[in-house]
């Protein structure tokens, strides 16, 4: 069983985990999961051509590299604001 499923009955209680700040998605954001999503929904489309689809692969990569920059971005100015 894992902490968050021991904390869905109570919300109180040692075996929940602290609480922290949350973490606000921006339209930027939003926009780089789509771009991601649209790029993998490519990648494994399957009457698409093999070139086709190791071309989304590549896009997909790079989308997901970008959202993974900005939501590294995102948490370290969360924690900068809340020690």
């Amino acid at each position: 069983m894992t902490d968050f499923q021991r904390c869905q009955p109570a919300a109180t209680g040692s075996a929940c985990p602290e609480k922290g700040p949350a973490l606000q998605l921006t339209p930027r954001h939003l926009e780089l999961i789509r771009a991601a999503q649209q790029a993998l929904h490519r990648a494994t489309d399957q009457t698409s051509t093999t070139a086709e689809r190791g071309a989304a692969l590549g896009d997909w990569q790079a989308a997901a590299e970008r959202l993974a920059v900005a939501l590294v971005a995102r948490l370290e100015s969360i924690e900068e604001d809340h020690p």
